[in-house]
């Protein structure tokens, strides 16, 4: 093949890698937790009353996050006439494919063509960046401007990037990167860029970068935003925003506190299949050093500072290590192509990963094995469903309910699957390891299959409120009262409604019922509706009960009528 026509060949191929690992699910859950609704409620207040600047959830509160993602899903939802699930998050899915072929490039300048390719495929088949891909969050958009700007600042670096303009990109991407996630986007940026400066030590970089003019635009793109939104949005903004989100989220006084390590073993689990390989992956990191090889220093920095500060950091969310995988997917990539040289260490790290991916196999092999003897294709939940906490069996029970509808598609599935994680184990075993990591391509296919088909969408559909709200829409007409009452996670509710619901905040005693004097409607918690005779007397029997409980699976609503005053 002409060199000329290999880039093209591997963007093509990368392209079509991410197009069939996200693509296909973007729509097949519908939004059930806290946090994809929360975010779709912004672009909904962008789209409904054009409020591009500083968009607001149900027309009056302030977005925890910047508007980044918020502009881009609402941008989309402009361009296809639609505001659903794929169009909120489709910009994660291009930031997410866009990310893959930075890594490619800056793989090709590092290494070669075919470790760029590995590396690029490893990162888009990574569990917890697919996961990101498909999720309306904010981590997919800050992991790409966070991406972007390292790989700039290296390509600058090294001469790979001569014109003046680029420097001018650099600082566009760190200051817009700002409207991502706040300013994280320049911290992690800049502690990755100046370790690697100083272990370099090259002080003329130092010059070159901190006092080009570029800075005054980076520092214009990262401020200008939160000028204006703190104009409108006054003290309440700059304490959700900056410090609430920033601030007192890195010294633990915004919740999801946790002690140093807790990120060790997220980093091993957000990473499979490819984490099977990361233990020998840092052997070979700690046994090299850091100036061992100069085209590998600058990835090993990126994940060690990252991960080092991430971990001072109080505040701590398995997802937060987004950005840290671009680089370690290359570290790996490079690794598996000098794999095959062997050497006692490895070669018992291979067999002792041939021994875990036969159990792999073997219990897959179980599973579908018991599926055709019982007729039954969710029989290996019911053992363990007893071990779990209320909320993970409740997932459970959800997840075989939907194996029992998907049919034989999962056990044929899962039968293959079997198949390749002990030809896995194959090529483990006799070394291998090119062979391995295609072989693990395939398995994240049926890996995303499996979960996105058949997981999610059980689990999604136990906890969301879309099928209720869509029967309330049918009843309940635009111009009907229609109130919430009760404590509920109601983001998803008035995002399905398509259209701001108020609160009630009379006391029960003053929601009455007639026959004669009913003129609205109610949305509250199973619960709220049980409490009403102790205060108010029955209300009449619900007009609807959701399917869906919640994000915490704990609250199924209902539709009731009610005269309100």
């Amino acid at each position: 093949m002409p060199l000329r026509s290999e880039p093209a060949l591997h963007l093509l191929l990368l392209v079509a890698l991410c197009s069939v690992l996200y693509f296909p699910y973007l729509g097949s859950t519908p939004f059930f937790d806290k946090g994809e609704p929360r975010e779709a409620l912004a672009v909904q207040d962008i789209v409904q009353r054009g409020e591009w600047l500083v968009p607001l959830k149900r027309a009056t509160d302030i977005p925890s996050k910047p508007p980044l993602l918020h502009w881009s899903a609402a941008l989309v939802t402009k361009m296809t006439g639609s505001l659903n699930e794929v169009t909120i998050r489709f910009p994660s899915t291009f930031y997410a494919i866009l990310g893959v072929l930075l890594v490619y490039w800056l793989g090709r300048k590092m290494f070669d063509g075919p470790t760029a390719l590995l590396g690029g495929a490893i990162l888009a088949t990574s569990m917890i960046y697919q996961d990101q891909a498909l999720n309306a969050r904010v981590d997919m958009t800050l992991c790409f401007f966070v991406t972007a700007g390292l790989v700039l600042f290296y390509g600058i670096y090294r001469g790979y990037l001569e014109n003046p303009l680029w420097l001018y990109v650099f600082y566009t991407v760190v200051g817009v990167g700002t409207l991502a996630k706040g300013p994280l986007s320049v911290v992690l940026t800049a502690l990755v860029a100046g370790s690697f400066v100083l272990v370099e030590r090259r002080w003329d970089m130092i010059r070159r970068f901190c006092f080009h003019p570029g800075v005054v635009l980076m520092l214009i793109l990262a401020t200008g935003w939160y000028v204006v939104a703190v104009i409108r949005g006054g003290e309440g903004f700059f304490d959700r925003q900056i410090v609430e989100e920033n601030l007192s989220r890195f010294v633990g006084d915004a919740g999801h506190n946790h002690p140093v390590y807790y990120y060790a073993p997220y980093l091993f689990s957000q990473g499979m299949p490819w984490a099977l390989f990361f233990p020998l992956l840092l052997w070979d990191v700690f046994r090299t050093g850091l100036r061992a090889d100069d085209g590998r220093l600058y990835l090993k920095l990126w994940v060690l500072v990252m991960f080092v500060f991430l971990s001072i950091s109080v505040g701590k969310r398995p997802v937060y290590l987004l950005p840290l995988y671009p680089a370690l997917a290359l570290l790996l990539a490079a690794w598996f192509y000098k794999a095959d040289a062997g050497g006692n260490v490895r070669t018992i790290g291979y067999k002792a990963i041939a021994c875990f991916t036969m159990l792999i196999g073997a219990l897959l092999l179980i599973i579908t094995t018991g599926a055709l003897w019982n007729q039954d294709q969710g029989w290996f939940f019911a053992p363990i469903e007893a071990l779990l906490k209320p909320k993970d069996r409740a997932n459970a029970a959800a997840l075989r309910n939907q194996l029992d509808d998907f049919g034989w598609t999962f056990t044929l599935v899962a039968l293959i699957e079997a198949g390749l994680w002990f030809s896995l184990a194959r090529s483990l075993w006799l070394g291998k390891m090119r062979t391995v990591a295609h072989q693990l391509l395939l398995v994240s296919f049926f890996n995303a299959f499996l979960g996105w088909k058949v997981v999610m969408p059980a689990i999604a559909q136990s906890k969301s409120y879309r099928d209720f709200m869509a029967k309330v829409n049918e009843i309940v007409k635009p111009n009907d009262k229609l109130f919430l009452y009760g404590p509920f996670n109601s983001d998803s509710v008035v995002f399905y409604r398509g259209s701001v619901i108020e609160w009630l905040n009379q006391p029960a005693e003053l929601v009455a019922w007639k026959d004669s004097s009913a003129n609205g409607y109610l949305i509250m918690p199973v619960q709220s509706l049980t409490d009403f005779p102790r205060a108010a007397g029955s209300l009449p029997p619900p007009l609807l009960e959701s399917a869906g409980k919640g994000p915490e699976g704990d609250a199924p609503l209902v539709l009731v009528r009610a005269a309100l005053r």
